[in-house]
């Protein structure tokens, strides 16, 4: 399980799991890096089918082809990374299409580019008139098809439904419940701030400095480093909370980041911005698909800034929030970039709560993060992510004068 993969099986879940109480089952559920079944709620009851035991199997195949189930008695059918590996993958769907309730859905994810990987054969890889065809030879409706740009597998999702007339989404969706979250840590040294200035001055330097004619800013919260700008803005947060209205040169979209990139991406934006701030959800692989989705829209002389990226104490770095002043992992973004974006020009300051991170030598057209996404990530979930020392210290942060911040945007 690769984690686009986990991704945009959620996406499917997300958007088109139906209400109700639920029989899924998984097709290829043995638990390799990772299983479907924890994006579930608890209303569902989800049967896992393979062809050898091993975590998340349920149920073990004597056929690939041949389900041991009545006929319609499945609401949703999930199956990733599989077909590929399946000599005569067609004659799933039809199992697929007998088991599924009328109505019933199928989320199928499969590969449309990649290496060769046998388990124990590979022997596809799938385009989206492939899945028009499966849905046509199964007696299934293709209701929404997408390909993933993230390499090397470029994931290709579809969400097949028999009968029916559920249609696809054309536009992000809002989310159902609250995602933000505070607490106070009981060890007071957890909630500690430091920084020679306030974010909120430098980012004001910024905009003076820059004269952006476009200014993007994921993450709004309140709005205070939104009316910062005096130009054109288009933003995205999933919940504002804004304290004050927001200037009319101001255009908000209340989603989340992925979502609002899915649907809209460049359209959202009458030209390239020139300046940029990420400040969204607090974890390593948000921050990179926000500033791998921001750099591709930007100018090249742009300058995108990245908050939270020196956290004060271990607790404000941990991945599961436990305090207040919360940065996550946000912080290994920056070892990231050095190590697979050398081209670019990184500085750090020293700025109040959290630091912030001001790139420049933008390359829009760079896909050495699109097609490395799964690895980089899965090479990062096995290195150490204890929070360095200098990283703590802030020994490699600069003091954020006006002069090194315009030290820091000039391009050369």
């Amino acid at each position: 399980m690769h984690p686009a993969s986990m991704e945009n099986m959620k996406r499917c879940v997300d958007w088109y799991l139906p209400e109700g109480d639920l029989h899924v089952i998984d097709l290829g559920a043995s638990d390799v890096n990772g299983s479907y079944r924890q994006l579930m709620p608890a209303r569902v009851r989800y049967t896992g089918f393979d062809l050898a035991p091993g975590p998340g199997v349920d149920v073990v195949l004597d056929d690939p082809y041949s389900l041991p189930l009545p006929d319609a008695s499945v609401d949703l059918v999930l199956s990733g990374q599989m077909i590929e590996h399946c000599a005569h993958f067609w004659r799933v769907f039809t199992a697929i299409s007998r088991v599924l309730k009328p109505g019933g859905l199928a989320f199928i994810n499969a590969p449309s580019a990649g290496p060769i990987h046998r388990y124990p054969v590979d022997c596809y890889r799938f385009y989206p008139d492939a899945y028009q065809a499966l849905a046509d030879w199964a007696g299934l409706r293709l209701v929404h098809c997408w390909r993933d740009e993230r390499g090397p597998w470029c994931d290709l999702l579809g969400v097949f439904q028999k009968g029916g007339d559920l249609q696809p989404l054309t536009a992000p969706p809002k989310l159902a419940a609250s995602i933000l979250r505070e607490v106070v840590h009981p060890e007071p040294a957890a909630e500690i701030t430091k920084g020679a200035r306030p974010y909120l001055e430098v980012l004001a330097d910024l905009h003076e400095l820059v004269k952006p004619g476009l200014y993007a800013e994921i993450g709004v919260r309140r709005g205070n480093s939104l009316r910062l700008a005096r130009c054109e803005a288009v933003a995205v947060d999933p919940e504002p909370a804004l304290s004050e209205a927001l200037p009319d040169r101001v255009t908000l979209h209340d989603c989340a980041s992925d979502d609002f990139f899915f649907f809209h991406g460049a359209e959202a934006y009458p030209r390239p911005p020139d300046l940029a701030f990420i400040d969204g959800m607090h974890l390593l692989e948000f921050a990179l698909r926000d500033f791998m989705n921001v750099e591709r829209l930007m100018r090249r002389k742009g300058v995108i800034v990245i908050d939270d990226v020196l956290p004060n104490h271990p607790v404000q770095a941990e991945r599961d929030r436990q305090s207040r002043v919360w940065c996550g992992d946000v912080w290994r973004i920056v070892p990231l970039l050095r190590k697979h974006r050398p081209d670019l020009k990184l500085t750090l300051f020293d700025t109040a709560p959290t630091g912030l991170l001001v790139i420049t030598r933008l390359a829009p057209a760079n896909k050495v993060l699109w097609n490395g996404y799964n690895r980089i990530l899965r090479d990062l979930a096995a290195e150490d992510a204890t929070l360095p020392p200098e990283v703590l210290d802030r020994s490699e942060a600069l003091e954020p004068t006006r002069a090194a911040l315009a030290a820091a945007i000039s391009q050369e």
